[in-house]
């Protein structure tokens, strides 16, 4: 990294079988005053057993056993009484997908965030363990991401789900933001994919207009595609999320309300085709901002 940046590497996976969830993060940054620094977060859930654990060690620099990528995540955490490690092995055939289009906004200065699914569509298999206890993850359906920039967006919602009832090779990812401009704030515009019948269907981009209502704990929009339109709904149980911080480079927080399961409904409209509905409970949805949310109290972890 150069200048004030931050980058992560996260896994999101759910287990198929029963309502558990992990969402574990690689980060560095490097604020504009002050040292870079590290972190490893872990979050894991498992609702039928009422647990939810969230532990971040900040440290100078990522330990060198440490390992965060398409394939492979490995690491540990520990903060107070609670800890956890993992080695967890990612496989899919899908190509990463990048989201933002025009390609050119990766080589652009704005947005400030840059965003790649580097795993769109996985399976998650490895160990888990959690205050001492082994967790065994076979089999869990699940993505892997790549953020990198100068600073985060203003406001963003990101939702990821598969396993869809009656189209289980189905798989949306999708993020919707605003960017700061100056004293204004952008429209919503929405960046992403859904992989429909073996066919990647681009989502938004420059240029088209989404009808978005987001909020922390719930989502409803419609997202222009070519040919094609998709209305999509999100619900989040309090039960099922987490309240974190993110630090940004140049100075600040973004309070962000991470669901590691949520429920997603699509509507699907092609031209010239049927209309298509799928329903998942296998989805991840997270929301950030800048501005204060009433009822959102991030939980008390190390800054960095």
């Amino acid at each position: 990294m150069s200048g004030a940046e931050y980058e992560s590497w996260f896994v999101s996976a759910r287990d198929p079988a029963s309502p558990r969830a992990l969402w574990i993060r690689h980060t560095r940054h490097r604020p504009r005053q002050g040292p870079e620094s590290a972190a490893l977060w872990c979050t894991v859930l498992d609702r039928g057993a009422g647990q939810r654990l969230v532990p971040k060690q900040v440290l100078g620099a990522l330990p060198p056993d440490a390992a965060a990528g398409p394939r492979q995540f490995r690491g540990g955490a520990s903060m107070g009484q609670r800890a956890a490690r993992w080695d967890l092995r990612v496989s899919g055939g899908q190509e990463a997908l990048r989201p933002l289009r025009p390609a050119a906004l990766y080589r652009a200065p704005l947005p400030r965030t840059k965003l790649e699914a580097s795993v769109p569509d996985g399976v998650v298999t490895g160990t888990l363990e959690v205050d001492g206890h082994r967790v065994g993850v076979s089999g869990w359906r699940g993505t892997v991401g790549h953020n990198w920039g100068s600073e985060h967006a203003d406001t963003w919602a990101w939702l990821h789900a598969a396993g869809f009832t009656g189209a289980p090779d189905c798989w949306l990812e999708l993020v919707l933001a605003r960017i700061r401009l100056g004293r204004a704030r952008s429209p919503w515009t929405a960046f992403g994919a859904l992989s429909l019948e073996g066919q990647r269907i681009p989502l938004g981009g420059l240029g088209r207009r989404s009808r978005v209502a987001a909020q922390p704990g719930q989502l409803s929009a419609i997202v222009a595609a070519r040919r094609a339109r998709l209305q999509l709904s999100v619900s989040t149980d309090d039960q099922d999320a987490v309240a974190v911080s993110y630090a940004d480079p140049s100075g600040g927080h973004r309070t962000v309300r991470h669901a590691a399961l949520a429920a997603v409904r699509l509507t699907v409209r092609r031209s010239g085709g049927r209309e298509l509905v799928l329903a998942s409970s296998h989805g991840a949805y997270e929301f950030g901002t800048s501005q204060y949310i009433r009822g959102i109290v991030p939980e008390s972890l190390p800054d960095g």
